[in-house]
């Protein structure tokens, strides 16, 4: 059975991931001193404001002991704050510093221009049509994903 996998949803999404993800690592070589794991940690840092590791973890989708050395790295770079949650003391809250802030605005630069390549012959408005059904989809698996308690770590 012929599966035309360049035809597939999940596939096509997660070629596109792949592929933007590799040209931002290229572009990013040059002007970050961060990884593309570290930026992503940022953004989500950026988006969610303050979360616990566990939740940072789960956003990365990697394991809680994986994304405590990424932010042990990003400790000791200055990118990030870990502090005690006073409402729970086995938790620690984890925050941007400044310099995390002013780095990540190199690194929406960079992934400014993977998106440029990347919609390289789209029109305005059908790149428009792409961003919003996008978010349409990730809506739809938002609701599912987020209010399944066994997806929940």
């Amino acid at each position: 059975m012929e599966t035309q996998l360049d035809k597939r949803f999940g596939f096509l999404i997660s070629d596109v991931g792949r592929l933007s993800g590799k040209r931002f690592d290229d572009l990013a070589k040059s002007s970050l001193d961060l990884t593309r794991a570290q930026c992503r940690a940022l953004a989500y840092l950026a988006h969610h404001g303050e979360v616990n590791q566990a939740r940072l973890a789960d956003l990365l989708e990697v394991a809680p002991i994986s994304a405590g050395r990424l932010l042990d790295r990003m400790e000791d770079g200055g990118w990030i704050e870990r502090l005690p949650n006073p409402q729970d003391r086995r938790e620690r809250q984890v925050r941007m510093t400044a310099k995390a802030h002013k780095a990540l605005e190199s690194a929406r630069r960079v992934g400014d221009e993977v998106a440029v390549e990347a919609l390289n012959g789209l029109s305005q408005l059908e790149r428009e049509q792409l961003i919003d059904l996008l978010q349409r989809v990730r809506a739809n698996l938002s609701r599912i994903v987020d209010a399944d308690p066994a997806s929940q770590r």
